[in-house]
């Protein structure tokens, strides 16, 4: 990955008694030279390129500073550093020089002392250049090869999400806002249809990006495990089950591994007998009837390790046709931006909903979705985003 040596530098000069010197003076180099711009530019682009050019400035026909700019225009040579050689030494000339994009200057008649040190200084910031442009090509071989396994990390998870068919089928009139901050998310979201009833789960791991994942696709799998294979529906059986299973993947001999876990609002909602049994971890669910916001909290305790393990609380909700039902994460909320680029935050968030609470549920996606863009602005986005709402239809 480094600058081989011998460096090359190419000399380039219209007389031959200055190339001659110039070689034995830089012999510990390897040395080709130019006679003419036109054979300079040819050189330049070789195979083994030159690591520095000595370019006089005073020839015929193209002159130093003309081939100073063609090298400069040209991707394959740019970076090749330009020492002038000349025996002007004022002001304009100088100035000249460096705006073409010379890096250094050696007068006429050769001070060999200053050459050798100006020619060695020259190299020294070239291998170093070079060899940095080799990392960073690395790392953006590594970068690329991550990101590529990302987006198919990002395949799979969105495959393993309920279909947008199923969920218009079951939810009907809803909108979903779901928006990973890296690539794949922490947050997720099921949907089931339980005979006659409606499961929906809405859930906020701990972490973001790859960590946040992996704990979500689990999460997922074992609660699509404990509905379908242990059948149970009640929100508060589901928390407490998950929470035991993930307990005990994540202690071994008696010492807590890991202390991640997730935030979750579990909802059982029956539309023949309008009632809606909710259960949450760290989580809460909105309601908006008649122009009223009705906030239904759930425990104080994650669904993982923590201090406190009693059994989760399971609500009875009592709903009518027409109530807009919200479930979301906290990532929305907690987004930086607005003009005093601050957080959000929820009473700002419930203002949000309720401005928009009448319209069709499809018109709130849209409108909520543009308001978020709007207050980020060039903010990065602090947190995934997940936000379903949904209108509710009573069966009776």
């Amino acid at each position: 990955m480094f600058t081989p040596d011998p460096q090359k530098i190419l000399i380039v000069d219209d007389s031959m008694a200055n190339i001659l010197a110039l070689k034995e003076a830089l012999n510990q180099y390897e040395c080709v030279a130019a006679t003419s711009g036109g054979n300079a530019l040819f050189l330049a682009k070789d195979k083994k390129q030159p690591d520095l050019i000595l370019l006089d400035i005073v020839m015929k026909g193209m002159d130093g500073y003309q081939v100073c700019v063609k090298l400069k225009q040209d991707k394959t040579t740019k970076d090749i550093p330009v020492v002038f050689l000349t025996s002007q030494s004022n002001p304009e000339s100088l100035v000249r020089g460096f705006e073409v994009g010379a890096a250094d200057f050696i007068v006429k008649p050769f001070n060999l002392d200053v050459l050798k040190a100006r020619v060695a200084n020259q190299l020294k910031f070239k291998k170093i250049a070079d060899n940095n442009s080799l990392y960073l090509k690395s790392i953006e071989a590594i970068y690329d090869t991550i990101t590529d396994s990302l987006y198919y990390a990002q395949q799979i998870q969105q495959a393993t999400l309920p279909h947008k068919d199923y969920v218009n089928y079951v939810l009907g009139e809803h909108f979903l806002i779901y928006k990973p901050r890296d690539i794949v998310s922490g947050d997720f979201y099921l949907v089931h249809q339980i005979d006659d009833k409606i499961l929906l789960v809405v859930a906020d791991c701990t972490g973001h990006g790859v960590p946040g994942a992996l704990m979500s696709m689990m999460s997922m799998a074992l609660i699509n495990e404990i509905i379908n294979i242990e059948k149970k529906e009640m929100p508060c059986q589901i928390l407490d089950q998950l929470r035991s299973i993930i307990i005990k993947t994540f202690t071994n001999d008696g010492n807590n591994l890991v202390s991640d876990g997730l935030d979750a609002a579990i909802v059982l909602i029956d539309p023949n007998n309008d009632i809606m049994e909710y259960g949450g971890a760290n989580s809460s669910i909105y309601l908006i009837r008649d122009g009223e916001l009705i906030e239904f909290k759930g425990d104080r305790m994650p669904v993982g390790i923590y201090p406190t393990q009693t059994p989760f609380s399971n609500y009875k909700i009592n709903l009518q046709d027409g109530d807009a039902i919200y479930f979301f994460t906290d990532g929305y909320a907690d987004q930086f931006g607005g003009e005093a680029n601050r957080k959000m935050m929820l009473g700002h968030f419930k203002d949000l909903l309720l401005s928009h609470h009448k319209e069709n549920m499809k018109e709130q996606g849209a409108l909520l979705n543009a308001y978020f863009s709007d207050w980020m602005g060039r903010n990065e986005q602090v947190d995934d985003i997940l936000l379903l709402g949904f209108r509710y239809k009573s069966s009776k």
